[in-house]
C-alpha cells in the first residue's frame, strides 16, 4: 500500500492511468462478441449439437454476476489490488480457453475468464472515476468505454482477416486475450491506489467501513433499487436490439449476409462516437438530463429501426441507434460510481453493474427470442424488440424521479468519507465531505 498524501494524482499519471486501464474495456467488448461470432468453428472443433453450446453459455454467463462477489473486496482490501489479480486472471484463462479439449473444458474457462472480466471492467471505470477531477470525469469514463465496442469491431476484423484459417484456428482468437499479461507487469508497478480509498483507510476509525447487509438498509438501499432499476430498464431493450438486429435484417429485412457485415461494422465505427460525446456532455450539462436525452432518442432510433424497411434507412437509423442506445454507457457508469461514498462504492455498484445490469443483458435476448418466434406472442422478431423499448421511457421517469444530479461532486477529502446519509443527498448536498 502506497503511503497516503495529500496530493492528488498528477496530469502525466492520469493520462498513464487512461493507457493501462483501456485494455479492460477493449477485452469487454471483444470477449463478449468472440463466442457469438465463433459458434459454427466451436461447434465443429467439439462436435456437439447447438443444446450443448446453449448449455454452456449458462455457467459462462453466470460469471459477470459472480464477479459481484469479487468486486466487493475493493471496499475492504483495495481497487488496487484485486484489479490487478482479475487483469491477471482474465489473461490466464483466456489463454487457458486456447487449449480447450472439450465443450465442457471451454465453459469452464471461460467462466472463470468472466468473472474476471466483469471484476477488471467494473473496476476500471470505478478507479477512472475515482483518481479524475470532477471537471473531467464523464470525458474520462467516455474516452475508457469506446473501447468496448472498439473491442467487438476488433473481433469482427480479425474474423474478415481470417484468422480462424490459420493452423490454430478459432485458438488463435483466445491467445489474442493473453495480451493482458503484458499490461500487468507495467500496472503492477505504475498503478497506485486510488486517492479516494487511502484517504477513506485513513479515515476509518471515525467512518468504519459498512458490512454489506448493511449496503442494502436504508439510507442507501433505495438509490442502489432506483440506479438498479434504471440500468436494467436501459440494458433490456439495448441488448436485444444488439443480439437480435442481424437475424432481423437477414431473415425479415431480407438483406444479405454483406451487406449486414457493413453496416454493422460501420455503425459500430461511427456509433462509438456516442459514448465520446456523452462524456463530454454530461461534464458540461449533467448526468441526468444527458442521460434522458440518450434515453429519449435511444428509444425513437431503436423502433424506428426495427420498423424500417428500406436499406438506406436501416443503415442510418442503425447508426443513430448504436450512438444514443449504447453511447450512455458514461452517464449511466458516472450515476453509479459518484451516488455513493467511498467506503460502499464498489459493494453498491457491484449490486448496480453486476447484478441489475447483467440481470437485464441477459433478459432482452432471451425475451426476443420467446415473443419473436414464428409461433409466438408476438410472432416477429421487429416487433418483439420494439415492443421491449418502451421499457426505456420507464427509465426516464425512474431516472428524473428517484436518481439525484451528481455532476461535480468531490469523491474524496481530507477528511474521509461522508455519512451514508449523504448518498442519496441531491444536487450535490454533502458532496464536499469525501464522497456524494
Amino acid at each position: 500500500m502506497l503511503p497516503v498524501t495529500e496530493e492528488e494524482p498528477t496530469q502525466r499519471y492520469l493520462r498513464l492511468l487512461m493507457w493501462l486501464l483501456v485494455p479492460a474495456a477493449f477485452f469487454n467488448g471483444f470477449d463478449a462478441e468472440l463466442r457469438a461470432l465463433l459458434l459454427p468453428q466451436l461447434q465443429k472443433a467439439f462436435g456437439v449439437g447447438t443444446a450443448a453450446l446453449g448449455i454452456a453459455n449458462i455457467p459462462i454467463g453466470a460469471g459477470q454476476f459472480v464477479a459481484f462477489f469479487f468486486v466487493r473486496l475493493a471496499d475492504r482490501l483495495g481497487r488496487r489490488p484485486v484489479l490487478l489479480v482479475s487483469l491477471l486472471g482474465y489473461a490466464l484463462c483466456t489463454g487457458l480457453t486456447a487449449s480447450a479439449s472439450s465443450v465442457f473444458t471451454f465453459a469452464l474457462y471461460q467462466a472463470l475468464g468472466q468473472v474476471c472480466l466483469g471484476t477488471e471492467y467494473a473496476l476500471a471505470v470505478l478507479v477512472v472515476a475515482e483518481e479524475m477531477p470532477p471537471e473531467r470525469r464523464g470525458r474520462a469514463i467516455g474516452t475508457l468505454l469506446v473501447a468496448a465496442p472498439l473491442g467487438a469491431v476488433a473481433t469482427a476484423a480479425l474474423l474478415g482477416a481470417g484468422l480462424q484459417r490459420t493452423e490454430l484456428g478459432w485458438r488463435a482468437f483466445y491467445l489474442v486475450g493473453v495480451v493482458p499479461l503484458l499490461a500487468v507487469g507495467l500496472a503492477r508497478r505504475l498503478i497506485h491506489e486510488t486517492t479516494a480509498f487511502r484517504l477513506a483507510e485513513r479515515g476509518e476509525r471515525s467512518h468504519p467501513r459498512i458490512p454489506f447487509r448493511e449496503v442494502l438498509a436504508r439510507p442507501t438501499r433505495r438509490l442502489i433499487l432506483a440506479l438498479g432499476a434504471l440500468n436494467f430498464l436501459e440494458k433490456v431493450p439495448v441488448t436485444a436490439g444488439a443480439g437480435w438486429w442481424v437475424y432481423y435484417a437477414e431473415k425479415e429485412r431480407h438483406l444479405s449476409t454483406g451487406l449486414v457485415a457493413i453496416d454493422l461494422g460501420t455503425a459500430y465505427a461511427l456509433g462509438t462516437l456516442g459514448y465520446y460525446v456523452c462524456g463530454r456532455a454530461i461534464d458540461r450539462f449533467g448526468r441526468r438530463p444527458v442521460a434522458a436525452t440518450y434515453l429519449g432518442l435511444g428509444a425513437a432510433f431503436g423502433i424506428a429501426l426495427f420498423q424500417s424497411s428500406g436499406e438506406a434507412a436501416n443503415f442510418v437509423l442503425l447508426i443513430l441507434a448504436v450512438f444514443f442506445g449504447l453511447g450512455i454507457g458514461p452517464a449511466l457508469s458516472a450515476l453509479s460510481a459518484e451516488s455513493f461514498p467511498t467506503r460502499i462504492r464498489a459493494q453498491a455498484g457491484a449490486v448496480v453493474g453486476n447484478g441489475f445490469a447483467n440481470a437485464g443483458e441477459l433478459a432482452g435476448p432471451a425475451l426476443v427470442g420467446l415473443l419473436g418466434e414464428r409461433h409466438g406472442l408476438i410472432g416477429s422478431i421487429g416487433d418483439s424488440v420494439s415492443v421491449l423499448v418502451v421499457l426505456m421511457p420507464m427509465a426516464m421517469l425512474v431516472l428524473w424521479r428517484f436518481v439525484p444530479e451528481t455532476r461535480g461532486r468531490l469523491l474524496y477529502s481530507e477528511t474521509g468519507p461522508p455519512d451514508p446519509a449523504s448518498a442519496g443527498a441531491p444536487d450535490g448536498a454533502g458532496d464536499r465531505g469525501g464522497g456524494p
